[in-house]
């Protein structure tokens, strides 16, 4: 963590506090129900990309679902 300039004690101290603990049981609860197993995913409208896209590929996903018009 102080790799990349966070503050180590307080990110023990947040990992351990319930609210942030509920946040992240209920990402994964949704993750789990929309079938994505891994990171990174993307949703864009109604198509779930489980994986890793290019910048292109991420353009031509927001254009398909009809956003950026």
């Amino acid at each position: 963590a102080t790799k990349v300039g966070l503050d180590a004690k307080r990110l023990e101290v947040d990992m351990a506090n319930p609210k942030w603990q509920a946040v992240i049981a209920k990402n994964r609860a949704l993750a789990r129900e929309l079938g994505i197993s891994g990171t990174p995913g993307f949703i864009v409208g109604n198509e779930l990309v489980p994986g890793w896209l290019d910048l292109n590929g991420l353009k031509e996903l927001i254009a398909r679902a009809g956003y950026g018009r």
